[in-house]
């Protein structure tokens, strides 16, 4: 068996136990439930071990749904009342990236390599030429926008994102086939009905689909996932075995469909972040944003006499390893925000616990411009939550 390392870098040992050692798992799932089409491949993913078969998924859900990155806040970044005024459910992936519209026009694809070993930027440029060549086969000259953008033209054809899960290296993306950009606007949060509008010119100018650019040319989902299969089953040498959930995956999918739409997760790490949230007195609710090329940087800290009493970072980034902003966020504890020595802080922070995909710089420009949300009391008793 040919190690992988020529095509993508990523350390990851075709296995024994499912399928052929010398193929790789291809296992579509067709049409299902919006909880299936998100909650197989965290389970698939968080089963594997170091020694199983790469495995390649492909799903539709039924009916549309929201889900935001792992990093992000819900209620800053989703319309909540909209969504559930509508019945549209919101999950939490365990990947980073932004919070997006899920619907039966994409077909979601994710690309699982057990005891895999590779940073987020060269998984990207090694696996996205996959999802480009399926479209180039399909008749659409798709290219790579860095980081992982996939464009016609000036078009956005859609994106991409990864993440360490269990053991596993994850790679994940859809095929575009059609898209409510009506609604997409109306799930996500904006500042006024004029941005909405906004939103909504932009998504028509520089957003397109496959049946926009092939029309009656366009082939049926199934075609098209046959097609982006076969693709990454040439990208990385490996024949495709079809297959089946395993009993262990099944039942650790019905685990995952539960957990990423329970509410409790979903909305986690809201409590104090939450502006109106009863603080306490001489404590203020701060938050700062930063733009970066991958992504936007949150952050939202309660400030006391000028220091940092606690913080939450995030944003619609990918950062690896994705637990890595929890001890970063327990290091700012204590510091000045608006202090010189804030920028050493937080360099040696980052150094000491190795955060990849997110610079120490570009966390410093995000508390660089706080926007103070309000002096917040707290009732007496009350603890801050999240």
């Amino acid at each position: 068996m040919r190690p992988p390392e020529p095509v993508s870098g990523i350390t990851a040992v075709p296995g024994r136990e499912r399928g052929n050692p010398n193929c790789m798992r291809y296992l579509n799932l067709g049409t299902v439930s919006r909880e299936r089409s998100i909650a197989a491949f965290h389970a698939v993913a968080d089963l594997a071990r170091d020694g199983d078969p790469m495995t390649l998924i492909t799903a539709v859900p039924e009916r549309p749904f929201v889900s935001i990155g792992y990093h992000q806040l819900a209620s800053r970044e989703v319309a909540v009342d909209f969504c559930r005024a509508h019945d549209i459910p919101i999950a939490r992936r365990m990947v980073g990236g932004g919070a997006v519209l899920l619907d039966p026009g994409q077909v979601f694809f994710h690309l699982i390599f057990p005891g895999g070993h590779s940073s987020v930027n060269d998984l990207f440029a090694a696996l996205l030429p996959g999802v480009i060549n399926a479209y180039q086969k399909m008749g659409v000259p798709a290219e790579i926008r860095p980081l992982n953008d996939i464009v016609v033209g000036p078009r956005k054809l859609g994106g991409t994102g990864a993440a360490t899960l269990g053991q596993s290296l994850v790679f994940v993306g859809s095929l575009l086939f059609d898209f409510d950009r009506d609604l997409m606007v109306q799930v996500l949060k904006v500042p006024s009905e004029k941005f909405r509008d906004k939103m909504l010119t932009s998504l028509r100018d520089y957003m397109t689909t496959l049946r926009e650019e092939l029309g009656e040319r366009t082939p049926s989902h199934e075609e098209g996932a046959r097609i982006l299969a076969e693709a990454y089953g040439e990208l990385l040498e490996e024949p495709l075995e079809p297959g089946t959930l395993t009993e262990a995956e099944e039942a650790r999918t019905r685990e995952f469909e539960a957990r990423l739409f329970d509410p409790a997760f979903v909305f986690q790490n809201e409590g104090w972040r939450t502006p109106g949230v009863k603080i306490r007195d001489g404590v203020y609710l701060y938050e700062g944003l930063h733009k970066v090329p991958n992504g936007l940087v949150r952050a939202v800290w309660l400030e006391n006499e000028g220091r940092i009493e606690q913080a939450w970072i995030g944003g619609d980034f990918f950062v690896e390893p994705a637990d890595a902003l929890t001890p970063l966020q327990e290091a700012l504890q204590g510091q000045a925000p608006r202090s010189p020595g804030f920028a050493q802080a937080v360099e040696e922070a980052f150094a000491r616990i190795g955060v990849g995909g997110l610079t120490a710089a570009d966390l410093v420009q995000a508390f660089a411009n706080p926007t103070r949300l309000g002096e917040l009391e707290q009732a007496e008793g009350v603890a801050p939550q999240g």
